[in-house]
């Protein structure tokens, strides 16, 4: 008998490749159909609550000195922390009282408060935890409605963190032309104190706003204080800043002390002063400055009545 030609050999061994393909899905159909489905995973109560006593070891470590115990904003830390710590049945929350808030809020922390960033400091699984136990607090428990005060309102309005009660940092700067000048020199006056980067796009757009929002209330006892965080040379902050803003002053700290005890952690970062050379509140990254509640907020605290 002779032998098939090549071409018909290449059809046997791809008929002979498909009916193996075939074959093995048809098994693998009939075992799928014929194999019972996975019963579904059921946490047990010794598992959910090892997880809770989890979350609350994790809450005690990390959360209960500010917190409190129970969550409720009296931690052994609490009275010197502005804005105070949240108590967790207080109502409203600026987020709502959902786990992926909480979860989101304890990652990332909350710029310009003392709540500080988490993400690194916990694995998921603890995250996930600690999430929950927060949740717990927060919703297992009667919640109190807190009405806001006009001065509360107007932080919350024009994005301020309400730091009133505190004492600014000394702050001691130098302009360009080597003149100095200290934060309590404006003590009388509201004074924004605008701590800018040379590399932060939104302080440059900042500094027109500013600039207007000053104007707006010449001779009404509002002062802006623009201070440059990152430049070698005042001189560099300056020429940077003329380029933007033509006429405008910039001022540095060239010891970085001051700096460093305002917390500034995001640029822009804004203090507003008041007359009585106190705190008011502080924002930090891009603000709306033509905003009718900025306005709102500096004319609240002007010195010169007539101007509200």
């Amino acid at each position: 008998m002779s032998e098939p030609s090549a071409p018909l050999r290449n059809y046997r061994f791809i008929f002979l490749a498909a009916a193996v393909v075939a074959g093995a899905c048809g098994v693998g159909w009939a075992v799928g159909r014929f194999r019972p489905n996975p019963e579904p995973v059921v946490r047990s109560p010794e598992t959910t609550a090892a997880d809770g006593r989890r979350g609350e070891v994790l809450f005690q470590v990390h959360c209960a000195s500010c917190h409190g115990p129970d969550g409720q904003g009296d931690g052994p830390s609490a009275a010197a922390l502005k804005p105070p710590p949240r108590d967790f049945a207080a109502r409203p929350w600026r987020f709502p009282v959902t786990p992926e808030s909480i979860r989101r809020v304890t990652t990332d922390g909350i710029p310009g408060t003392a709540m500080a960033a988490f993400g690194a400091a916990l694995s998921p699984a603890d995250l996930d935890t600690l999430t929950m136990h927060v949740h717990r607090l927060a919703t297992n428990q009667p919640t109190r409605t807190n009405q806001p005060t006009v001065e509360e309102t107007l932080l919350h309005e024009a994005g301020f963190v309400d730091l009133r009660g505190t004492t600014p940092p000394p702050l001691i700067v130098s302009d360009a032309a080597g003149k100095m000048v200290r934060l309590s020199d404006f003590q009388g006056r509201v004074a924004l104190v605008h701590i800018w980067g040379i590399s932060c796009t939104h302080c440059l757009k900042a500094m027109p706003r500013l600039i207007d929002l000053e104007s707006a209330f010449a001779g009404k006892g509002l002062v802006v204080l623009h201070v440059c965080a990152d430049a070698d040379d005042v001189k560099d902050a300056q020429a940077l800043a003329e380029k933007t803003v033509p006429g405008v002053r910039v001022f540095a700290d060239a010891a970085g002390v001051g700096l460093a005890r305002f917390e500034v952690q995001t640029l822009p970062t804004v203090w507003l002063i008041g007359p009585d050379g106190q705190v008011i509140g502080r924002t930090t990254g891009a603000q709306d400055w033509a905003a009718q509640a900025v306005r709102k907020l500096i004319e609240h605290w002007l010195p010169n009545r007539e101007a509200r």
